[in-house]
């Protein structure tokens, strides 16, 4: 029978996680960059006294290659502005050429009425579209400040207690029951392997994936190749949405706008190769040996993920599958383990028994 002390138990962390979900995704990025970032608190506190110190310079140092990274994407930026007006007369030119041609269509196939409602009816598509997205950030930015704003403390506090939470679960696991021992290790064991997969997946990935676009840009002769590739680099960090289709904008754009037909294929070609190449090739595997898993279980925990939960399920749905395939190994191991301590007892009996 389940003593009263247990029921109560589960009854506050039922209740509590429940108080928590609306910040789980802030939760879990900020245990994330904690975990990330702890390897190198330890460095810093071996020269460094005061933990409160070690923190406040570590994240000045984090800080400090952003900024110089915020500094070179705007002065790549600012060589672009001079060029907007010829870009703007490109436009125009093209919607010139485009306009020469369609009345003659028009007249041809008798497609004015169609043109037409046809126009109308995209503008109001377009315009609901876009009414509609501006409200939605407007509603949902104070929403992401706030989670921002709780992101970075919530970061700082679980980093200045690491060290606490490691000790305290280390001899939770220590005293409790055989079970519940493997449970909880095999549980924390998946967590640090999906950890592992979330910087494997986003930020080397992102590195990666932005110096190769700005090889393949350079070798393309694509102006403002760096610009371009730091550009490609950020958005690979946002889920769900990669790199590959802002690839193929970029590509077709410079087809129209420049005379290197070549270099804008190759572009085209390498947002087609790379898709496939990285999203489910490159990335499944390295995310695989990151985590410790199987590459197929980190491919549909992110798509499987995305597709159950949405947004969230991009950190949710690579988790649930790497501590299960955690636990499924585990479980295995143990199951072999004792098949083989049952096959060194079966001779012995056997001798005995003759």
């Amino acid at each position: 029978m389940v003593s009263a002390r247990t029921l109560f138990f589960y009854a506050v962390l039922g209740l509590g996680a429940y108080i928590l979900s609306p910040f789980l995704v802030v939760i879990i990025l900020s245990f994330l960059t904690a975990y990330a970032m702890y390897p190198f608190l330890k460095l810093v506190r071996k020269y460094v006294k005061y933990k409160s110190v070690a923190l406040f310079l570590l994240i000045s140092w984090v800080f400090i290659p952003l900024y110089f990274f915020s500094i070179l994407t705007y002065m790549e930026f600012q060589k672009l502005i001079p060029l907007f007006p010829a870009i703007q007369q490109w436009v125009s030119n093209w919607f010139v050429y485009i306009n020469a041609y369609m009345p003659d269509i028009i007249a041809k196939y008798n497609l004015s009425a169609f043109v037409q409602s046809g126009t109308q009816d995209l503008i109001g598509f377009s315009s609901q579209i876009v009414i509609a997205g501006v409200t939605k950030l407007a509603i949902n930015l104070p929403w992401f400040l706030f989670q921002f704003l709780l992101y970075i403390f919530s970061t700082y506090y679980i980093l200045y207690d690491f060290d606490t939470f490691s000790k305290k679960l280390n001899r939770y696991i220590e005293i409790t029951s055989a079970d519940k021992k493997c449970i909880i290790k095999n549980t924390v064991t998946g967590i640090k392997n999906s950890f592992n997969f979330f910087i494997v997946n986003y930020l080397v990935l992102a590195a990666i994936i932005g110096l190769v676009s700005y090889i393949v840009f350079l070798a393309a002769g694509l102006p403002f190749a760096l610009l371009f590739s730091i550009i490609i680099g950020l958005i690979t960090l946002v889920p769900n949405i990669g790199p590959w289709l802002f690839i193929t904008i970029i590509g077709i754009a410079y087809y129209f706008a420049a005379t290197n037909i070549n270099g804008a294929i190759g572009i085209i070609a390498y947002s087609l190769i790379g898709f496939i190449a990285f999203e489910y090739y490159i990335r499944p595997i390295l995310g695989a040996k990151a985590g410790g898993v199987h590459p197929l279980t980190t491919l549909f925990g992110v798509l499987g993920g995305a597709i159950c939960f949405g947004t969230k399920g991009v950190l949710i749905g690579p988790i649930v599958l790497i501590v299960a395939e955690t636990f499924i190994r585990a479980h295995y191991d143990l199951k072999e383990k004792e098949a083989e301590e049952e096959a060194k007892k079966k001779p012995a009996s056997i001798k005995t028994i003759e």
